[in-house]
């Protein structure tokens, strides 16, 4: 196994991966001034969905503002098959290509406003090996996670690996209660003075849902090995005290067999960004991919478009692996406020939350608004200030609202 490890040869490129969506991962490479470039996002994905996205090299914009591009308006764009049939994309430039014939080459064509057709080359479809096992191991000090994956079979020998995470938090404490201000509506009524009402049926502003891409793209190679297999291959690593490790977490790994025309692109493109510190230094000739004007053949254009058959793989880790995090981690604690105070507590960001019994208010009577009750700051009672949604995955296993 460790022969095999040191064999297998893994690329970590820099990356910004920010999109959230199938396959789709932000290509930002240091363009050191330059603009006009075209910049081209995703793969041919047969079986699957091919996802594009093409935006034009902007560095007089600020590195706020879309990272320094902007997006391209595209006429049209779709995937042509080398028999002649097309698959053309909808409103989102989702193209389907999940009934494409695997043994077709393929080209993505791009209708760009004002600067005319831009095509990939044609390519074979690169077939992927079968996923063995996704897994992951807890440092002996309980303060990281490392995933790995294992894969062997029939396909290529240079692999990518692309991550969309999805988890599942919580907020610091469960409000049992919230502030409704006079002026506003409670289940269909006017409210004609500040009040409180309780959570029922299971609204909470607990639990919530957040996503994002992992932030490198991960690589690695067999094609020096008698056998296409890569086992226990380090993926990523997440940390202990990371809001994707409070709770639940899932993730969708998608697993691609890439060319080596591919492979030796994505190795010239860490080159040239980490050894010698810009994309154009010393030459901007190796960043070309396979992608050109068909009016215009010697217009550099960055991005590499693959085919090929993508195998993914949904997986799920209860993080009670690392042991559910203390309360006693947040140092914020609840304040009593009296009902004349309340819309300025409300004000100034803070939030009911739950009855004060400390002078032993009775339980039977929670729902009166004249009753004094315990708040905190929204960030700690308010799961979506911390970046995520109310809005849970259809996909995921347990039954929090």
């Amino acid at each position: 196994m460790k022969t095999m490890k040191k064999s297998i040869h893994l690329l970590v490129l820099a990356l910004a991966l920010c999109c959230a969506g199938s396959c789709i991962y932000d290509f930002n490479p240091d363009l050191k001034g330059q603009a006009g470039y075209l910049v081209v996002e995703g793969d041919i994905l047969i079986g699957d969905y091919t996802n594009v996205r093409v935006r034009w090299s902007d560095p007089l914009k600020p590195d706020e503002e879309a990272g320094g591009y902007q997006e391209a308006v595209i006429r049209s764009a779709y995937v042509e098959a080398s028999d002649g049939t097309t698959y053309k994309s909808g409103s989102t430039w989702n193209i389907d290509t999940r009934n494409a014939d695997p043994d077709l080459e393929y080209r993505l064509v791009l209708e760009v406003d004002g600067r005319g057709t831009y095509v990939s080359q044609w390519a074979p479809v690169e077939r992927t090996a079968p996923i063995d096992s996704v897994a992951w191991t807890i440092s002996d000090d309980k303060h990281t996670m490392t995933v790995d994956i294992s894969a062997s079979g029939e396909g290529s020998r240079y692999y990518r690996w692309l991550v969309q995470q999805t988890w599942e938090y919580h907020a610091a404490y469960q409000a049992s209660h919230y502030f409704v201000p006079q002026g506003s509506y409670l289940k269909g009524e006017y409210v004609a003075r500040d009040t409180v009402a309780m959570y029922e049926n299971g609204e909470n502003t607990y639990w919530c849902w957040n996503s994002a891409s992992i932030p490198e793209m991960m690589m690695a190679s067999t094609a020096d090995q008698s056998e296409n297999r890569i086992v226990r291959q380090p993926l990523f690593e997440m940390d202990r005290y990371e809001q994707r490790c409070m709770y639940f977490y899932s993730m969708l790994l998608t697993q691609e067999g890439i060319s080596e025309e591919a492979w030796r692109y994505y190795e010239a493109m860490q080159k040239n960004s980490t050894d010698v510190g810009g994309l154009f230094s010393p030459e901007p000739s190796e960043m070309r991919g396979n992608i050109y004007n068909e009016g215009n053949p010697s217009e550099l254009v960055l991005g590499y478009v693959s085919v090929t058959a993508p195998r993914t793989e949904r997986v799920f880790i209860d993080m009670i692996l690392f042991g559910r995090m203390p309360r006693d981690t947040y140092s914020q604690e609840p304040e009593y406020v009296q009902k004349n105070e309340w819309r300025k507590y409300y004000r100034n960001g803070w939030r009911v939350y739950m009855l004060h019994t400390d002078e032993g208010a009775g339980t039977g009577r929670e729902t009166e608004a004249d009753y004094e009750f315990d708040w905190l700051p929204a960030r700690c009672v308010m799961c979506t200030m911390q970046g995520g949604t109310k809005t849970k995955p259809s996909y995921w296993p347990n039954d929090h609202k």
